[in-house]
């Protein structure tokens, strides 16, 4: 068993995905009267992409070998699928990796590679990345959380030198087949000549879903045409 595996981007990717759209939780086992930790992903047919690299994490890094599950079909006709496993028995490898919900470890806070590989996560989890302005294109990236990620905003600003922005939404749609309503926050930035190339060495290489890669993509064409 690979019990000696040291931080690295996919851990820190994985963290980001396990705050986005991940569930770190206890469940009781009633009949043994013991804990049971799980880590567990649930996403739509469009994230399958974060999922298998989740799953390719897992067992590279976690020595889990795990199968992706298709647990339903909502009620907006979205395949909705998942990925989890119990981990009492590799809670101090967790803990040694800094793998935890709802703390930014410190390598992902000093290190630039890590946080952007963290940063990928969140946008594959939690993230939504746009073209504005047809005649000087724009490109913001936004991700969406039920509380304003202050310290993530901040760290936007150390590791990629630009400025960072949180604005109070409510939400009313359909987010991967999922009805999404009430009060939230984006916590947004826009790519543009101070970040761009950090992006696209550091955080690109890590995004997983295909609609996200493919706007990023098109942004970077646009780029290269107009400094051409």
């Amino acid at each position: 068993m690979r019990w000696f595996t040291m931080p690295n981007p996919r851990i820190s990717y994985f963290i980001g995905a396990l705050q986005s759209d991940g569930t770190f939780y206890i469940f009781k086992n009633k009949k043994r009267h013991t804990n049971v930790y799980r880590i567990r992903f649930q996403v739509g047919e469009k994230s399958l992409p974060m999922l298998k690299y989740l799953q390719q994490i897992f067992a590279t890094e976690l020595d889990r070998k795990l199968k992706i599950n298709l647990d339903k079909v909502n009620e907006y006709g979205t395949k909705i699928y998942s990925l989890g496993t119990s981990v009492n028995t590799i809670l101090p490898k967790l803990k040694r990796l800094n793998i935890q919900k709802n703390k930014i470890p410190k390598t992902i806070i000093t290190n630039k590679k890590h946080f952007c590989a963290y940063l990928a996560g969140l946008i594959d989890g939690d993230g939504d990345i746009c073209i504005k302005r047809p005649l000087y294109p724009q490109c913001a990236v936004r991700i969406t959380s039920e509380k304003p990620l202050r310290k993530l905003c901040q760290l936007i600003k150390y590791h990629l030198a630009c400025s960072a922005r949180i604005e109070k939404v409510h939400v009313n749609s359909i987010i991967e087949g999922r009805r999404i309503v009430g009060a939230g926050y984006k916590n947004a930035f826009y790519l543009s000549s101070k970040n761009l190339s950090a992006f696209s060495r550091f955080v690109y290489p890590h995004i997983q879903i295909k609609h996200k890669r493919k706007t990023l993509q098109k942004f970077f064409k646009i780029q290269a045409n107009r400094n051409s």
